[in-house]
């Protein structure tokens, strides 16, 4: 009789350890996924960062690199001018551009508040 609760709490502490572990893995491949995006933008005002954290946040890693790599596509093939045909949109600023035009066809405003803080 002890053995076996002994042994249900060994299994239990080994599967908190393994989900602490997993939840850190995750974390770190959230983390990662935030700078390599916000490097390869050019944004390294904190502010910039949050906002991109939060549309990594909403999106998932995989939608938010994939709409870097589309914003990446763009800047390659000459960029995106802003409205008024004045100057070209920043690499952040075709991000932002991208992520809400994707949101508002998605029926999604409230993300792109959620988002833009």
């Amino acid at each position: 009789m002890r053995g076996s609760r002994a042994r249900e709490r060994q299994a239990i502490e080994e599967a908190k350890k393994r989900a602490e572990a997993e939840a850190r893995q995750q974390r770190r491949a959230f983390t990662r996924a935030v700078d390599e995006i916000a490097t390869g933008l050019g944004e390294d005002d904190p502010r910039s960062k949050a906002t991109i954290e939060r549309s990594v946040a909403v999106l998932g890693i995989d939608s938010a690199q994939e709409l870097k790599r589309e914003v990446d596509t763009l800047e390659a093939a000459g960029g995106m001018l802003t409205a008024d045909g004045s100057r070209r949109r920043t690499p952040g600023g075709v991000y932002l551009f991208l992520l809400k035009q994707r949101l508002n066809e998605a029926g999604r405003k409230d993300l792109i508040k959620q988002i833009l803080g």
